[in-house]
């Protein structure tokens, strides 16, 4: 009898994928959610997104631009992604990324992007450390604003009883995120809301440009309107007619 074929569960991509309609002055390191994107100003138009594709086709390079914080005064080099979401999921990105995007060959990808690691705010390293009791200290700095007086003598009874009540306060332990791995950490909280978390994004970071060859392009997607230049792009810059071009309603229609 012969074996039952064999079925994968198609939850990723063997093509990963770059957009190109992110909004342009936005700052990495203020946002916490896919939501924070469209407050730093609209998404690309598909035209102007068509033409930073055409820059990334022309100099064969994805730019490391982006900079995350990780933690306050804790940062990661800067870096460039990529997603390896299905193509019927891809419509997700578009309110955040836009409608155009490249993909690229898994096994060049592979070769230098990593994987990132989703770690929610609660869930970040803490240390706790003994200090004096803040209410009481803040109190006592308070009476120091009249020096020489019997308010500045409160003040250094209320500082000797904060160091007295010590407490204990636990923060953000930058010292355990610091080195190779810090580049792959995004702080991102858990929701069931695609807006509050950027979980389901599935993000691949190069540390750095990555330089790529024509034969890494596999596709490009763009609205209908759009296919003809880009065909014509690709042509002009050597890529070869076999690479896919998808409109981008037939993704959204399928």
């Amino acid at each position: 009898m012969p074996a039952p074929p064999v079925t994968t569960q198609r939850y990723y991509s063997n093509i990963y994928w770059h957009f190109t309609g992110s909004p342009k002055e936005i700052d990495w390191r203020e946002v916490r959610c896919p939501g924070d994107i469209c407050k730093h100003g609209a998404i690309l138009d598909p035209a102007t997104a068509k033409d930073t594709l055409k820059l990334i086709l022309t100099s064969k390079k994805l730019l490391g631009s982006c900079t995350e914080r990780v933690l306050n005064g804790v940062e990661t080099e800067k870096f460039c992604c990529v997603t390896d979401i299905p193509l019927k999921d891809l419509p997700s990105h578009s309110p955040y990324y836009g409608k155009v995007a490249i993909g690229f060959k898994a096994s060049t990808v592979h070769k230098t992007f990593l994987p990132v690691m989703y770690v929610p705010t609660a869930s970040m390293p803490v240390v706790e450390r003994l200090v004096p009791n803040r209410k009481l200290a803040e109190m006592g700095f308070d009476f120091f604003m009249y020096p020489g007086s019997f308010q500045e003598q409160q003040g250094h009874r209320m500082l000797a009883q904060a160091a007295q009540n010590m407490e204990t306060i636990r923060e953000p332990d930058a010292d355990a995120v610091k080195g190779f791995w810090l580049n792959f950490i995004k702080v991102t909280d858990f929701d069931t809301s695609p807006e509050n978390t950027f979980y389901r994004e599935r993000e691949w970071r190069n540390i750095g440009d990555f330089k790529f060859q024509i034969e890494d392009v596999v596709a490009v997607v763009v609205p209908e309107a759009l296919i003809a230049e880009t065909r014509d792009h690709l042509e002009a810059e050597g890529y070869p007619k076999s690479i896919s071009i998808v409109a981008w309603e037939f993704i959204e229609n399928a």
